[in-house]
């Protein structure tokens, strides 16, 4: 599979096999978040691997999903904020952590995608409260979670904005989607059945409208 299909067939889950992730699988998966680009090359980031079914339980009640109990393993990504700070001052660390992390995981869930697992990446949780649970020293904050598991039933992701919409050749506003562009660049079809789901709707919702008046 190309990265390319790999970034197009990326899936999440809601349910898992009862199947065991190898340690070796695991390792791909890290090394690939480890070459991550990283702002100035600080390299901030470390990784705590989650596989005692006792600790992923916790872990799923403080990040508030179930996912993270059902999934055999998942990966704490923990940022040394302050060895960024050090590195590039106060006022770009945490915007430059959030960008290592982001690297990151993209890259372990296409690589996890290339091995046929799916994944789900969670943030927003209480940071201080997982820090605790897994003894994250001072100075040091886990920013993201992500889960990996074996599942029947990946969760594709949800449908984009067309490229046409979004991209734009020379200057802002000048699109793609034009009767002189190639209609089979990626994304214009995409787009083309995003808006046409959306047309159909408004049609269906003025239809009911006028049969309320009637």
């Amino acid at each position: 599979m190309s990265t390319f299909e790999s970034v197009m067939e990326l899936s999440s889950f809601e349910t898992c096999r009862k199947e065991v992730i190898s340690r070796k699988t695991i390792g791909r998966i890290l090394e690939a978040g480890r070459q991550a680009p990283s702002p100035g090359n600080v390299q901030s980031l470390e990784f705590i691997v989650v596989e005692d079914e006792d600790r992923r339980e916790m872990l799923s009640e403080s990040v508030n999903d179930e996912r993270v109990a059902e999934a055999p393993t998942s990966v704490i990504l923990v940022e040394d904020v302050d060895r960024m700070t050090r590195h590039v001052g106060h006022d770009l660390s945490q915007e430059f952590c959030n960008a290592e992390v982001a690297c990151s995981v993209q890259n372990m869930r296409l690589t996890a995608a290339d091995e046929g697992i799916s994944s789900c990446w969670i943030s927003g949780f209480d940071e201080m409260v997982v820090a605790d649970q897994f003894s994250v020293p001072d100075g040091k904050t886990p920013l993201a979670v992500v889960s990996f598991c074996y599942t029947d039933d990946p969760v594709k992701r949800p449908q984009k904005f067309g490229l046409n919409s979004v991209c734009f050749y020379d200057e802002y506003g000048n699109q793609v989607g034009s009767v002189f562009d190639d209609f089979e660049f990626p994304g214009i079809k995409e787009s083309s059945e995003v808006y046409g789901k959306k047309a159909k709707g408004l049609t269906d919702k003025l239809r009911r409208k006028v049969r309320e008046f009637l």
